[in-house]
Formats: structure tokens, sequence, C-alpha cells
């Protein structure tokens, strides 16, 4: 057996070689072979037999006539001719081949004799496979971009950022690159679809995203974790010091079927999986829209922010609204944080230089009152009392959308934020032609927006959670 490859011919190849590269704008080779040779700064070599040439580039018939030029290679033919490309590419001494085909131990015994095929080339060769049945990987930096979606200028577009992406289903991350990442949701290091993970799988993707310098924290979507204790040693591994989300598709006999019908993975008792995170540090969520929020919540700050009290879980609410303020309150004690009264002393500087007289200041901060009195000024001036309060360890924000916005602290809320080392969120509400603004001065003192309260109290709670794992490890 030859020794085997680790991930970086994967994502920092030297070149790289399009196998089933076509002309033809309706098919994914195309797409492929269109955005390497756009956005790929090292040599891309389209092969195709019935090609001479494509998009202007010079195309050969096999992957073994570019013998020693060619690191790593995606493929997307049909599943049946799998096995014989990867011959090739162990005889070109390809490295690293990225699957993106269908039609494997997914769909039947057919697929699971080209898989156990795939599977025994690799193991004779050294030759590392990634998928099949996704759609590949994208690294920003240096960056490569393989799925067989098109994606016009992705270099430009796909800034370089710090949130790690792994998802077992291929549409799926294809999916959240385009929705999420171009949209300016977030930025990514890295986002991988790891398909059928018939060699590649999810703990060797997260063992290296955990050892990354550029990825800061990781958001995951699995439907089966195939080695669990080395899972959750990376995991330990990694808790206080990266963050980690985990959404666990296939709880049910039913979800766990249909997982199986698209990418040939079995889950194991739902209740084990769940305890066995919970122990191991990992933030679980439940669908795609938790996930993808603390993935903008961790992608704006990843690091562990200051706790000041001894639990760890006190909340304070800054709202315009007392309404607001009230639900809130609810939501936050419903899901395990505390909502404290403030210290005596914190009380008496709001009394003294924030609030009306014949209003008493209480936890919720209800600041419309005083603003209407002083302006907007009194906005920052609660925010930065409240940050010092030692039984504050992070404040939900609840501002008003609108056009006077223009007038709104913005800088003096950040310098609060920033001296207090305490982690922030902020709910929006009001005129929605407006909700751009606010989220992107938001975004700019890292500090994650959210439409609905479940959302701000989901990524507060797990702020102060990871938080306190970096406490405890200290």
């Amino acid at each position: 057996m030859s020794e085997r490859t680790g991930l970086d011919a994967f994502f920092a190849p030297g070149s790289v070689a399009v196998v089933g590269a076509t002309a033809n704008e309706l098919k994914g080779g195309y797409n492929i072979i269109k955005n390497m040779l756009e956005s790929f700064a090292e040599p891309v070599y389209p092969v195709n037999p019935g090609r001479d040439e494509i998009l202007g580039v010079k195309c050969y018939p096999s992957v073994r006539d570019l013998e020693g030029k060619v690191e790593a290679a995606i493929v997307f033919v049909p599943a049946a001719n799998v096995p014989g490309v990867l011959e090739d590419c162990a005889a070109a001494g390809v490295k690293a081949a990225v699957l993106e085909s269908g039609g494997f131990a997914e769909v039947g015994e057919e697929g699971k004799r080209i898989d156990a095929a795939c599977r025994e080339i690799a193991a004779r060769t050294g030759l590392r496979l990634w998928g099949p049945n996704c759609t590949g990987l994208v690294n920003t930096d240096p960056f490569i971009f393989t799925p067989f979606m098109r994606a016009p200028d992705a270099h430009e577009r796909l800034k370089p950022g710090t949130l790690g992406i792994i998802a077992q289903s291929g549409m799926l991350a294809a999916g959240f690159m385009l929705q999420y990442v171009i949209s300016g949701y977030f930025t990514v290091s890295k986002a991988c679809a790891i398909g059928n993970k018939i060699d590649v799988n999810e703990v060797e993707v997260l063992e290296y995203m955990a050892s990354d310098p550029k990825t800061k924290a990781v958001v995951a979507y699995l439907e089966s974790i195939v080695d669990g204790p080395a899972f959750l040693e990376v995991t330990r591994n990694m808790a206080g010091r990266k963050p980690l989300v985990v959404l666990k598709g296939g709880r049910y006999e039913e979800s766990a079927k249909a997982a199986l019908s698209h990418t040939a993975s079995l889950a194991g008792s739902d209740d084990v999986v769940n305890g066995a995170l919970h122990q191991a540090g990992v933030i679980r969520v439940h669908d795609f829209q938790e996930m993808m929020n603390l993935g903008k919540a961790f992608s704006l700050h990843p690091e562990p922010f200051r706790l000041s009290s001894p639990t760890g879980d006190g909340v304070a609410v800054v709202t315009v609204t007392g309404g607001g303020g009230v639900v809130l309150t609810d939501l936050l004690r419903s899901s395990g944080l505390q909502v404290p009264a403030l210290e005596r002393k914190t009380l008496d500087i709001l009394q003294k230089d924030v609030f009306p007289a014949w209003m008493a200041p209480s936890n919720p901060v209800d600041i419309w009152p005083a603003i209407e009195q002083r302006g907007f000024n009194a906005f920052g001036d609660s925010i930065k009392t409240v940050l010092s309060d030692d039984r504050v360890d992070g404040i939900i924000l609840l501002p008003f959308a609108s056009r006077m916005l223009e007038y709104f602290p913005f800088e003096d809320i950040g310098e609060a934020v920033h001296e207090s080392g305490k982690a922030v969120v902020s709910w929006m509400f009001g005129d929605s032609r407006y909700f751009d603004t606010l989220e992107e001065h938001m975004r700019d003192l890292g500090i994650p927006v959210y439409q609905d309260l479940h959302s701000c109290v989901l990524a507060l709670k797990s702020y102060l959670g990871f938080a306190h794992q970096a406490r405890n490890k200290s």
C-alpha cells in the first residue's frame, strides 16, 4: 500500500485535471472547467477523449497523458467509468481525486460494486478520494472552487473568512455557499461537501479545520459519523478553542432511511449521539437556519468572550420596546439563561445620567423614555453602563430601524463593546427599508443581527457557552 496523502492536495493543489470537462454549457462538466479556468491560479487541464480543446485550452484524452503534471483531479463522469479514471490518475501520479459523480452505494448493488472497486484502488495506490456523490470543496485562500454549479467570478465574490462548513449533502453545501456566502451573510475559509465518504470523512476534515489557522469556527451538517470515538476526540480538543456547531440528520427511523437513500449513511441512536456531543462541547442545532445563524455569529466573532459573573449566564436586555423586553425575558429564561437584577451602582448611574427622574431603571433596560428626553446618546450610554456590570455576561439589543439611524451612536456602542470584551447580539425591527443599514453598521462592530428573537437567544447562549468552555479550560 502506498503512503496516504494529507488533505493539502485537495485544498491547495499545485495543478488540477478536470475529467469530464465539456464545452456543453448545459452540463456540470462545463461549469467545473469554466469555474476552474476563471478562478484557480494554478494550471488546469481539461480531460475528455472526444475533444481537442475546451474553452480555448488544450484538452487531453486521458489523465495518463498528464503523467507528472497533475496533483489533483476533479472527476465528473458516469459512475461506471470512475474506477478506470482512478487507475489512470494513480498511474499519472495524481495524489487526490474529488469524485462528484453519483450512482454509487446510495443506489443499489451495482453502485456498491463500483464503490468497492474505488476503495480497492485507493487502498492499493494511496490515491486519496473525496466523495463520491458530492459537490467537492471550496477554499478561499488559496482559492479553489470545485462544485458543478456555475459561480461567475467566484474568486472575487467569495471573500476569505474564518468559518469552516462541512456538509454531508453536496447540494446543501453548494446551496449554503450561494445563498449565504455570496449574499454576504458570512464569509468562509473552507466549505466541504463530503458525500458518501468512501475515503476522506468528517473526522479527517474536521481535524484538518481544527488545526487550520485560517479556520476559527466550524458548522457541520452530518447524517452519520463513521468513527464516533475519533470524532469525539477531535471535538473535545476543539472545545473552548474553536466553536463547533453540528446539525445531525437522521434522528429518527424515517429520516435515517432518507439519509441512506441519498448518501448511503446510517445514523446511530440519537440519544447516544446527543449525549456524546454535549459532553464533547459541541453546540447542537436542529435545523439549517439555526446552523447558519450560528455560522453568522461565529464568523463575526469566533473567539471566546469575557465572562464576569460566576455562572457566566447573566444577560441584560437594552430595548426601545417594553413589550419586546418582556417577551425576550421569557425566551431567555426558558433557554436556561438568567436575566439578573442589575448591580446597585449600575442602577444609580442609569438613574443619574440616563433615565428621566420619574422612571426607575431595571433589567430589561427600557430606554425609549430616555431617548425621547436625551436623544440617541441615551442608547450608547446605557449600553456602556450595563456592560460594566459584573452580573452581566452579555447583552441583547432591541433597537428600531428607521431613517433616524443616521443619528444612532454606532461608534460609541462599538467602543463600549470592544472595551468590555463581552458578547452582544442585536434584534432588528421597524422600517425594513433600513434593515440593511442597521445590519451593516452592526456587522462592522462584530455584532450579529437577526430578525427574530429566538435566533438572538440562540446566538447569545452559544457565545456564552463557548466562553464558559474556554474559561474552564484555562
